[in-house]
C-alpha cells in the first residue's frame, strides 16, 4: 500500500472519530492528515519525517484559528443553571424534626438533611417552615 493512503486512511478515521468524541479538535487532526496525503500523492512531500511535521503544523494551523470560527457558528448544548445554594434554599418548605424556640437552635429536614435552625418564633415538631436566608450551616426560619 502506497505511503499517502495511510494518511488518507488516518484522516478519514480521525474525521469520523468527531462524531464520537465531539469537540472539534480531532476533525482538524483528520484534515490535515487528509492534507498531507494529498501532498505525498503529488510528490511535493517526499519523506515520513516531513510528513510528520506537515501534519504536525497543519493541525496546529487549524486547531488554533479555524476552530475558534468553528464554534462560534456551531455552538453545542449548554444551558446556564443556578448555582447559588442559598438561593435555591430561600422559601424552601421544611419540616421541623427538633423543636425551634427563640434564642434556642433546633433542627429541620431539608432535601434529605438534617440543618441546624433558628427563629423568632416557637416551631413544634412535626410542623411546617419557610427559609427565609442560610446563616453559615444553620437556616433561618419562620412558620408556614
Amino acid at each position: 500500500m502506497e505511503f499517502y493512503l495511510y494518511w488518507l486512511i488516518l484522516g478519514v478515521i480521525l474525521i469520523v472519530l468527531e462524531f464520537i468524541v465531539p469537540g472539534a479538535i480531532v476533525v482538524f487532526l483528520g484534515v490535515a492528515a487528509m492534507a498531507v496525503g494529498g501532498l505525498l500523492y503529488f510528490g511535493i512531500i517526499t519523506t515520513w519525517f516531513h510528513a510528520f511535521i506537515a501534519w504536525f503544523i497543519g493541525s496546529l494551523f487549524l486547531m488554533l484559528f479555524l476552530r475558534q470560527l468553528f464554534v462560534a457558528y456551531f455552538e453545542g448544548d449548554s444551558s446556564v443553571e443556578n448555582v447559588d445554594e442559598d438561593v435555591d434554599m430561600q422559601g424552601s418548605v421544611v419540616e421541623v424534626t427538633e423543636e425551634v424556640l427563640p434564642y434556642k437552635e433546633g433542627r429541620v429536614r431539608f432535601r434529605e438533611t438534617t440543618w441546624s435552625a433558628r427563629s423568632d418564633e416557637e416551631l413544634s415538631v412535626g410542623s411546617k417552615a419557610r427559609v427565609l436566608k442560610r446563616d453559615g450551616n444553620t437556616l433561618i426560619v419562620q412558620s408556614l
